[in-house]
Formats: C-alpha cells, structure tokens, sequence
C-alpha cells in the first residue's frame, strides 16, 4: 500500500496503473499489469491525437501527425542509408532541438540504440563516447559538428543539411523488440568522474512514462480539491532539461508522446528572462525541470519584476536537495502550483523517477525528497551490506525496479560493481528514513573524512544557501597532513565584503565546530554544473577535469 492516498487510490481503481508481479531479467518485481511493451506502441499510439501540437521550438509547430511522418522518414534514412539494424547504434549529438527527438524516435522505432551524447561535451570526450558505443552513424547540429570534425572517423548527417520534410520515402513498418532490450544509452553526469553509458531499456522507459502519468493524475486531482481549475489551458511541458539526460528524454519528451501533451521545447542557455517570456507567451502549464539553481534564478527574475506566473499548475524538479526557502517562495510566483509542486530523487541508472515528495507530506518534511513510487522498492544496507530497517540510521540506498538499467555499456566490471546478482542497484548515495520517507545524506563520494568524524557537504552547503549573500555554495575536502581532510567552502556572492569569519559564524550556529570550513574561497561566478544542473565537484578541485562547453545564449 502507498500512503498517499490519491495515487493509492489510482492504482486501486484504474486498470492502466493496476500492479502485478512478473519476472522481470530473472527477479520477481511489481510491474504495471497493463503496460505498452514496446516504445513503438507510443509512436503508433501517437497518431490518436492528429493535428494538436507535439513540439513547439522556435517558430516552428510540429503535430502529433507530423512527427509521425517525420519519424517514419527519419527511420528509413537510418535503415536504406546506413543499414541500421536491431542493436545498432545511433549517436545523437546535439543541442535540444526536434531533430534530436524525431531521431531518437526514429532508432528506437527500428530496434536500434540511440545515445545520447552529452552536448555540452567538448569534442575530446565527445569522441571517447563515440568510439566506445561504435555507431553506424552519428547525427548532429553543425556546432556539434564542427567539435568532432577533425577526429570523427564514423559517418555524420548535419541536422543543417538535412530537409526531413522534402524526403518522399518512409519506412513501411515498425521493429519490436523485446522489452527487456537496450533502446537507448545515456550517460551518467560525470559529477564524479568520466561518464559511463547507462543502457536503458524499452521497459524502463515505459515505466517511467506510466509513473509520470501515475504522479501527474494524482496531483491533478489534489489541487482540483482545493479549486485549481486544470481545463482553463491546453497541457503545455515546458522542456529546459537537456535531451541527453534522464530527465529531459524519458520524463520529458517521451512521456509527453505518450500523454498526447504538447512540449515547448527550450533552447540555449538557461535565461530567466527568456524562460518567463515562453511561459507567458505558450500559457505554460508544467515546468519538470526545476533544479535549485534554476528555480532560484526564475524566481529572482520574476520577484525583481513582481511577476506571477498563474498558468502554471506543476513545478517539479530534482538532482539536488531543495531548500525549503526556494519551496516557499515558488508558491509566490506560481500561486497555482501550490498544491502540486514537488520534487525528488533518482539517477540515470534508477530510470529517472524513483522517490518523490510533494503535497501535504511535503509540507511536513520539505527536506525530505519524499517516499518511493509504486513499483519501486528501496532499502538501506550498511557498509558490510547488511539490511538497516530502524529510522533514522544512515546507510546506502540500493534500489529495486523495473526502471533500474541493464548495465553500463560494455563496461562489465562497473556493471558489476553497481548491480547485485538479484539486480539491486547500488547508488552510492547515503541515506536514511524516518517512516515512509527518506532523506539524502550525502554522495558516498562527497563525504569528507575528517579526523575521526564523518562530514556530509550537504548539510553544510544548505545552510550556506540559506544566508541572504550566498548565490550558492559547495562544500568539498582538501587534503591536511593531520586531519586526513579538511572541509573547504567555495561560495559564490556578490558582495564584496563577505568575510570569512562572518561565514563561520553562520555555519557554526547550527553545526559542530568539526562541520565548519576552516578553508575558504569566495567567488563572483557561478559554480560549474553539468547540463543536468548537478554541480561538478571533481572539476572544483581540478578544473583541468572540465570537459564541458556553456551553450551560447
């Protein structure tokens, strides 16, 4: 039994949510009884809803019936040109754009793998995917292009030279493979390190998509409760995260097919300013991509304007603690989400939506990103991985669900290190639950060894961004000759005067002296984050480990 009493109940009621248990790659898992079984059901599915609006980008609109066609030319390019074939490879490298998403639809409707390469690679790391997947043909955009040029020695088609519309043949008929087959790789963060390819499978997408549905119905029938009227607009996603991540492919542009919404997709640097005007102008209804840094930089925009923006009904985000601060005041300039804002947990190798919180829990425990969804098993184990089942206990989260990744691409050491024999996934991160709820600790691999004590940044870093000065912060630990490490604080802040003894004390009425920065480094510049929001830390202690490029404006 869930506890939330409105998703409970539409799993109860509902046949396309009803739950059984199936063997699921050799374990036994709660699945969706009456699921699609192939993402090429979405794509077929898709034609129901004609001419409404699949993608808005730029000045350009692009129907359900459209995309249909689009893809169906894309898919015949891909198997007439370049011999595409179930289990081949498509990379994709590109900024968001509708290319990017009817190509992607394009491979997974012939029974091939598309990766998603992050585009905000610079070419070096670009290639190092590249040669690892082998793709019998990479698609791009110019500017993507032109960081490979000299190093690609696989075929490329230019998003720029390519006229999908002027094309007279389309592929006849669709290929389904098994669910439990790889539709696509995208690629861990790279928070911690060189990036991984996450194989993704049909059915995880599709789990996905139904949990999003799943949340989506829930949270419209609360905020109905309390008057929020939801016919007022057409479904409009506004789409900020990148393409290549969990969020933006699986959460965002997938599961819009499916629900037959309409996505306005973003382009560019994230700019407060251009964010709110789209909002404005396409009467947005639901923003999933609201990351801390994000949001905060929305709402100081809207503030500063004394703006609010009422066509919004669902502000959600994830990939990092959100502030309580931050929750409050989104109900300011988003009046209508108040009942219906939420955020959560997951990763790339959970399948994307994995715990969430939102409604009255959140309201209880804002610190807290919520409980698992239906399907989703989660547990504790400690450092010998042994089970820990009393609240408030600290140990590792392992998930469990059809949502978790097959492996990591050709990689069967890291696979194996990640994946139990009973396919529990080890994330790395540290938690801890007081009932049905859990809370994030720490990654395993920020945590700062101290002496004999156990430092979490997380802690310290929430209460940095809580000081009216700090834009934000990070926390991480730098070598010391006793100690074994000490904790360093990097702050970004605009004002100049900002001392450091003045941060200590900040910090110092809340946590034990052992948790205080003894080192710090103020900023004017933002912090480094990679396309998903997710701050880079192994780039803060060396920033020769950047292999990022900023999009232009």
């Amino acid at each position: 039994m869930h506890s939330d009493k409105y998703i409970q109940a539409l799993v109860d009621s509902q046949s396309f949510f009803e739950i059984h248990q199936e063997n699921v790659l050799g374990v036994e898992m709660d699945v969706f009884k009456n699921r699609p079984r192939s993402l090429v059901d979405f794509i077929e599915l898709s034609a129901s809803h004609g001419e409404k609006p699949y993608l808005i980008y730029q000045d350009k609109v692009i129907s359900f019936t459209q995309h249909l066609t689009l893809v169906k030319k894309a898919a015949h390019i891909l198997q007439s040109q370049h011999n595409v074939k179930p289990g081949d490879r498509v990379a994709i490298y590109a900024a968001n754009c509708p290319e990017w998403i009817i190509f992607f639809w394009a491979t997974v409707s012939i029974g091939a793998i598309a990766c998603g390469l992050n585009g905000w690679w610079k070419g070096s790391e670009a290639i190092k995917a590249i040669d690892a997947a082998d793709p019998n043909i990479i698609v791009c955009d110019q500017k993507r292009f032109d960081r490979i040029a000299d190093q690609v020695k696989h075929p490329t088609l230019i998003f720029e030279d390519l006229d999908l519309s002027s094309c007279a043949e389309e592929l006849q008929s669709f290929t389904r493979i098994d669910e439990d087959e790889c539709a696509c790789l995208l690629y861990t963060s790279g928070t911690t390190g060189t990036p991984k390819g996450v194989m993704t499978s049909h059915r995880s997408m599709i789990a996905n998509s139904t949990l999003q549905m799943l949340q989506g119905a829930a949270v419209s029938q609360h905020s109905s409760s309390y008057g929020i009227d939801w016919s007022k607009n057409t479904p409009t996603s506004l789409l900020t995260s990148p393409l290549f991540h969990v969020s933006g492919l699986s959460a965002g542009a997938v599961t819009s097919l499916f629900a037959g919404s309409t996505t306005l997709v973003y382009d560019g640097r994230f700019l407060a300013d251009k964010v709110i005007k789209l909002i404005q102008k396409f009467s947005v209804t639901s923003w999933g991509g609201a990351v801390p840094t994000a949001l905060k930089r929305l709402l100081d925009e809207a503030e500063a304007k004394n703006l609010t923006l009422e066509s919004v009904l669902v502000v959600g985000g994830g990939g990092a603690p959100m502030p309580p601060e931050l929750i409050e005041r989104t109900k300011g300039v988003f009046p209508n989400s108040e009942y219906s804002f939420g955020y959560g947990y997951g990763l790339t190798e959970s399948g994307a939506i994995t715990i969430i919180n939102w409604g009255e829990a959140l309201k209880a425990e804002p610190a807290s990103p919520g409980q698992p969804m239906p399907s989703i098993k989660i547990e504790l184990r400690d450092e010998e991985g042994k089970l820990i089942t009393a609240n408030s206990v600290e140990g590792e989260i392992h998930i469990q669900s059809p949502s978790v990744m097959l492996g990591y691409y050709n990689n069967p050491e890291a696979s194996a290190a990640a994946l139990t024999n009973d396919r529990w996934l080890r994330t790395g991160d540290w938690g801890y639950k007081k009932g049905s709820l859990y809370f994030i600790s720490s990654r395993r691999t920020d945590l700062i060894l101290r002496g004999a004590e156990n430092v979490y940044p997380q802690e310290i870093e929430l209460i940095l961004d809580s000081h009216k000065d700090i834009e934000e912060s990070a926390v991480i630990g730098i070598p010391h000759d006793d100690l074994g490490q000490e904790v360093m604080a990097i702050v970004s802040t605009k004002n100049s005067q900002l001392s450091d003894s003045q941060l200590s004390a900040w910090v110092g009425k809340d946590l034990a002296d052992f948790k205080v920065p003894s080192k710090w480094k103020m900023i004017n510049t933002p912090l480094p984050r990679n396309a998903s929001g997710k701050l880079m830390k192994h780039v803060l202690i060396d920033t020769s480990k950047n292999t990022m490029v900023e999009e232009d404006e």
